[in-house]
Parts: C-alpha cells; sequence; structure tokens
C-alpha cells in the first residue's frame, strides 16, 4: 500500500453510507424477499462507482468499495458461507446499565435487520465468486488507475469467533482454524487482484467488554494471542505491505467505560504480520492513546493508520485539529509512517450509523483538509 512518502496519504476504514435505495433491497434480502439478483448485482456495481467518485472528491487517497455488497462488516460472510444457524444476542457490557440508550441506538430499522448468528455447522465457503464481483466491481469503478490505492475489507477469524458464537466445534481453537482456512480464499483474491486487504477484527479489544450469545467476556491473553495466531496462518505467505488490521472498540455511541485501554493489548497485536496497523485515535475514550507510542516502538518496516475522525458523532471536525492529530503522531513515529483514517466506518451494518450520511462526506473531505494542512507543516512547506 502507498506510504506518506512526501505528504500525510488520507483513507478510511471501509464503510460507507449505503445509497437509500440500496439499503432498502438489502433489508428486503434479510427479510426473505430478496430483489431480483440481475437488478440487486446492478445497481451493487453502480453504487461502487458513485462512491469511488465521491471519495475521489472528497480528497481520499486510498479508496474502498465502500462495502456496498456487504450487509454489515462482518454478517456479510452469513451471505457467502455454510454453517450459519439461529440469531444469537449481543451484550456490550458498559451499556448495562443504560437502557435507553440501547434503545436509541437499536430502536431502528437497522438494528432491527442487524443479524448475528451462531455457528452451528462447518464454515465452509459456499459461493466463491462473491469476492470476485467486489474485485470487478472496485477495477471497473477505477477505470484504469492503479489497485494498489485501494482497499477490499475482509472480517477475520477471530471477529468471526466474536460475532458468530460457537456452537459446532470442539473447542474455539478449532473454529478459528476453520474459520482461517474458509476466510484466505477471499484475502489471496483480493491481494492477488492488486488491491490491499482490510484485516477487521473489532474482537481484539471487544472482547474485554462485549460477547455475543453466552460466551462472556474474555481477557487479553485468553484470546488476542490466538486470534492473532490464526489470522497470520491465514495470511501466510502474502506480502504485509499489502494487508492492514483495523482495530475496534465499537462502532456504537455508548460510553464506553468498560474498553480495554490500547497498551494493554499492544504487545499480542504488534505480532501481526500485517504491514499497517489501524487505531481509533479520534473519539473521546481513545484520543489520548498517541502516548501508547511514546512507549512502545512501531516495528521497522510498518506504517500506522490513525483514526483522526470520529464516526459517531455529527460534528465535523475542524482540519486544523485533524492536523495537530496527525502532527502528534508524526513527531513520534516518523511522517513517512503515519496516514490519515476515520475511527471506524460510516455505515458499518446496512442502514445503521451513528453519522448523518451528508455528515459523513464533510466529515472526509476535512480529513483531507486537515491532513493537507499537516504535511505542509511536517514537509516545511509552509506555516498555515
Amino acid at each position: 500500500m502507498k506510504r506518506s512518502v512526501d505528504r500525510i496519504l488520507t483513507t478510511h476504514a471501509g464503510s460507507l453510507p449505503r445509497p437509500d435505495d440500496l439499503t432498502r433491497m438489502m433489508w428486503d434480502a434479510i427479510d426473505g424477499k430478496p430483489p431480483e439478483q440481475d437488478r440487486f448485482r446492478a445497481r451493487i456495481r453502480s453504487a461502487v462507482a458513485e462512491m469511488v467518485q465521491m471519495q475521489k472528491e472528497a480528497g481520499v487517497d486510498v479508496i474502498s468499495d465502500g462495502e456496498m455488497s456487504k450487509f454489515g462488516f462482518s454478517n456479510y460472510v452469513v451471505q457467502r458461507y455454510s454453517g450459519f444457524g439461529k440469531a444469537a444476542g449481543f451484550v456490550a457490557t458498559d451499556l448495562g446499565d443504560f437502557p435507553e440508550i440501547v434503545k436509541k441506538i437499536f430502536a431502528n430499522e437497522g438494528g432491527a435487520h442487524l443479524q448475528l448468528p451462531n455457528v452451528e455447522g462447518p464454515i465452509e465457503l459456499k459461493d466463491p465468486d462473491a469476492v470476485k464481483r467486489d474485485i470487478d466491481n472496485l477495477k471497473a469503478a477505477l477505470n484504469g488507475r492503479d489497485p494498489d490505492g485501494a482497499f477490499i475489507p475482509s472480517v477475520t477469524p477471530g471477529q468471526m469467533l466474536f460475532n458468530f458464537p460457537n456452537k459446532y466445534y470442539k473447542s474455539d481453537a478449532e473454529y478459528l482454524q476453520a474459520a482461517a482456512r474458509a476466510m484466505a480464499h477471499e484475502y489471496k483474491a483480493i491481494i492477488a487482484a492488486g488491491f490491499n486487504l482490510q484485516l477487521d477484527a473489532p474482537d481484539l479489544p471487544m472482547n474485554s467488554h462485549s460477547y455475543a450469545g453466552n460466551a462472556g467476556t474474555k481477557a487479553v491473553r485468553d484470546h488476542v494471542p490466538a486470534a492473532i495466531e490464526a489470522m497470520n496462518e491465514a495470511i501466510k505467505g502474502l506480502p504485509a505491505e499489502k494487508i492492514r488490521l483495523h482495530l475496534c472498540w465499537g462502532n456504537y455511541a455508548g460510553p464506553h467505560h468498560h474498553d480495554i485501554e490500547l497498551k494493554e493489548l499492544i504487545e499480542p497485536v504488534l505480532k501481526t504480520k500485517a504491514g499497517f496497523l489501524y487505531v481509533e485515535a479520534a473519539n473521546p475514550r481513545h484520543e489520548h492513546e498517541w502516548e501508547v507510542w511514546q512507549d512502545h516502538k512501531l516495528p521497522d518496516g510498518k506504517g500506522l493508520i490513525v483514526g483522526v475522525i470520529d464516526v459517531l458523532t455529527n460534528h465535523v471536525e475542524h482540519p486544523r485539529l485533524i492536523a495537530q492529530r496527525l502532527e502528534r503522531f508524526a513527531n513520534i513515529i516518523g511522517r513517512e509512517n503515519v496516514l490519515a483514517g476515520t475511527d471506524c466506518g460510516f455505515g458499518t451494518f446496512v442502514g445503521w450509523s451513528g453519522c448523518d450520511p451528508k455528515v459523513a462526506w464533510l466529515k472526509l473531505k476535512s480529513l483531507s483538509d486537515g491532513a493537507a494542512i499537516a504535511s505542509d507543516r511536517l514537509w516545511g512547506k509552509s506555516k498555515r
């Protein structure tokens, strides 16, 4: 993936707000009323083209397909793999004492269509062409531009275990191995097509304060090393410089006062074979964690994508604030190792977002403007 050679490059976490008509099609499909397949696929393809153009207009350097084909950043696997059964509930302990907040977050049509089923059979690929369609749609939208300037997200084995409780495999270790074997199909196809691969792993920090089904929370030592190992096995042999690992503490507007701190899991996370690590650094619970990089050296050759936009608020960050955040990181780990991003996605699950879709694009434009200010300062081009 491109690095910040002479300016801070911008990117984001993958998902973007889906057009209203595509959102309705997806809700219908979830409700068992799937739209006519050719029309559905054609709308996904045109939506990808729209997202690519809008990212270009917002000044984003390393873009995605917006995850237009997916019901959600993680539950899309239910469309593509077998083994899933009945829906499981989801618990976030920080929300336990705040039922009114839960209603505000989930009592909407998007929340009603958010489904996380158990794994009740073997996880096996059932639609090998799905990722190929994603690749073809993004290539068409790029219209001959270098695919190294784009990425496609994919869920990690650990996130699957976190979101889809184990009701089939003899152990969680066996589950992780099966998920890694299955997901390797997507990982290899994305990179073989010339795109960068984003591995979405909210499970790494979130397991400490939330869970699906009745799994209960897990200590870092009981999940993170095993999840990293399974992920590393799945990407074995793939070029590290084409892979970015995204951490997230949950893209929901809760208090987050039970979130584990980055410093408590950074050591096992840094054992990732991915060439880029992607962390939250904008929201008020995690902005302070730039301090972690004063005490933990970023391994040689790795880059850091820094979330400098909070996707859970409609406040549009001022470009100067974004520049300040980026300069802070650049002064610690080196300007060439920093890319500017958002904390998480703007369309994590279809029709479910904490930020108004139109505001999301203002935020991405502010991201680009802020990165330009930081670049001018860091490369000595101006004093603005």
